[in-house]
């Protein structure tokens, strides 16, 4: 072998030999780590005015990673605050929380733990029942592969009810910075888990959302019938009065216009009601007034409904009816149906 062939062979000899010491070390594992986000909680557009309850979710996420090469324990301990609303307020609005517009009005919530009736507080404060996890965390999957375990769980909001004197517009609060905060503990069996949230000690930062609801206008409507009562069946130029209650409720401050449309579709308000018995076609007329003097007319045009504006409470509205004279008809029980729109 020439002096150049064994050159060459220690120089491949020497190239293998810092190929191998090139290999990178396996490094200790690193303790297990949690992180967590949550979705917005968004009511959308709600109507305070019809009742019943409203509610909204947003889903907690949550990621755990362990790089030991046996399993490990967790308990997981979500805190959520009082919000941006309540500082906004002076504070200290945990049962009910709030959301507030951009007038300072406020709109009573609260955050429920899933389908319980828990709420969703903080360990350290008022309402101290933080929601809390535990998982058993696979070991790694490899020396270069840590194992990973997600979960998730429901925020349940709900709006309170009684509030439809809030105005309509966006009411919001946000759960961000020391609004929320994620805690955990990790053991080497399950045995030594810490056994409630205010043992734990590993700082898993924040998993701030926001919450929000636009209120929008909204009105409500019902009403009595107008009864003549029983009268005799003498033909009679005597007019025949009777009144009915028409109940309005609108957001406030919500302007509404009322409007009567009998079933002629007359726009004055004048009709006439019909025998029930097969083959009458005697009629009743009457005329609908919006004053107790009976000389206003009460139709469907601009000018001749009522308006008002909603205050979030019932408001009581006068129908005044009148038959103009009981004309020659056979006894029968006569109607008509008039329909009652509210504009808004």
């Amino acid at each position: 072998m020439s002096d150049s062939q064994r050159w060459r062979h220690l120089l491949m000899g020497v190239l293998l030999c810092a190929a191998f010491w090139g290999l990178p070390a396996r490094e200790a594992s690193a303790a297990p780590s949690c992180s967590a986000t949550m979705t917005a909680l968004n009511f959308g557009n709600v109507d305070l005015v019809s009742g019943g309850t409203i509610t909204a979710s947003a889903t907690l996420n949550y990621t755990c990673s362990n790089d030991n090469g046996n399993a490990r324990y967790a308990r997981l301990c979500f805190n959520i605050g009082d919000g941006s609303a309540s500082q906004a307020s002076a504070g200290g609005h945990w049962d009910p929380r709030i959301l507030r517009d951009g007038a300072a009005n406020e709109m009573n919530v609260q955050f429920y733990q899933g389908a319980t009736s828990a709420i969703w507080g903080s360990t350290t404060q008022p309402i101290s029942d933080a929601f809390d996890v535990t998982l058993t965390l696979p070991q790694r999957v490899s020396i270069f592969t840590p194992s990973v375990t997600t979960g998730s769980f429901t925020l349940r909001g709900q709006i309170n009810t009684g509030q439809a004197g809030l105005p309509p517009g966006l009411y919001q609060s946000s759960f961000t910075g020391n609004h929320t905060a994620f805690r955990y503990g990790i053991a080497n069996s399950s045995g030594a888990v810490p056994g409630d949230c205010a043992s734990v000690g590993t700082d898993g930062g924040t998993f701030g959302f926001t919450a929000s609801a636009n209120v929008v206008k909204s009105c409500l409507v019902s009403a009595d019938p107008l009864d003549f009562g029983t009268v005799d069946g003498i033909a009679s130029s005597t007019n025949i009065d009777s009144t009915t209650t028409i109940r309005v409720i609108c957001s406030k401050p919500t302007a509404y216009n009322v409007l009567l449309i009998p079933s002629n579709g007359d726009t004055g308000g004048s009709s006439a009601m019909k025998g029930q018995t097969a083959g009458n076609t005697d009629t009743v007329p009457y005329r609908l007034y919006s004053n107790a003097a009976r000389s206003i007319a009460w139709g469907s045009l601009a000018a001749n409904d009522v308006s008002g504006t909603g205050t979030g409470l019932t408001q009581s509205l006068t129908v005044y009816g009148r038959v103009p004279g009981l004309p020659n008809v056979q006894a029968d029980s006569y109607k008509d149906v008039v329909t009652v729109n509210v504009t808004y």
